[in-house]
């Protein structure tokens, strides 16, 4: 685990994100510093999700200024929701790219949450059916157009959904115009919700 935060730690820094990158031992470690509040993002990287989400939980209350990215090792749709419920402004794991990981701490940086389309979908997912049926209707969504509402979810502007999706702009920005129009709504936050 040593090794693996001085090569993380030693990539953001080369990445340039931030003006300083600084490695902590633990939670403890972090809690113990005098200056933690000039800190503004946390990537927690935990073996065992579970753990981590008690973690998350502890920090939010200690620290709710600090946004924690959580970086996990065995990742899947309910821990990412877990990390969301807890507090982290994105979840990832780590077997993703290190290109993955730094427009996810971009984001973060930002002030916008980064979770994984299947997260995103999950929650979308479930929030949907809390409501029951309701003036939107989804059902008549195509897959492709949940594809998009997911990366819109996650605050891609059209561009980078037409580029992840590997689509162009132009059908991009259709697929956007049919889930408003579908969904009965007139901008991207609420699509989104």
């Amino acid at each position: 685990r040593v090794l693996f935060r001085k090569v993380l730690c030693a990539f953001l820094a080369q990445a340039g994100l931030f003006e300083s990158v600084t490695e902590f031992s633990g939670v403890p470690d972090l809690l113990n510093r005098s200056d933690k509040s000039q800190f503004h993002i946390l990537i927690l990287h935990t073996k065992s999700p579970l753990s981590g989400i008690e973690s998350l939980n502890h920090l939010r209350l200690l620290l709710p200024e600090m946004r924690i990215l959580f970086l996990a090792d065995d990742l899947d749709e309910e821990i990412g929701i877990q990390s969301l419920e807890a507090g982290a402004w994105g979840c990832l794991s780590t077997g993703e790219s290190p290109e993955v990981l730094v427009k996810a701490v971009e984001k973060v940086a930002a002030g916008e949450r980064w979770f994984s389309h299947r997260v995103t979908d999950t929650v979308l997912n479930r929030f949907i059916a809390s409501r029951g049926a309701g003036p939107a209707s989804t059902d008549s969504l195509t897959p492709r157009e949940w594809e998009v509402l997911a990366l819109i979810a996650q605050g891609y502007p059209d561009k980078e959904v037409a580029s992840s999706l590997f689509i162009s702009h132009e059908t991009a920005r259709s697929h956007v115009k049919s889930i408003y129009k579908k969904l009965h709504v007139s901008a991207r936050r609420a699509a989104a919700v």
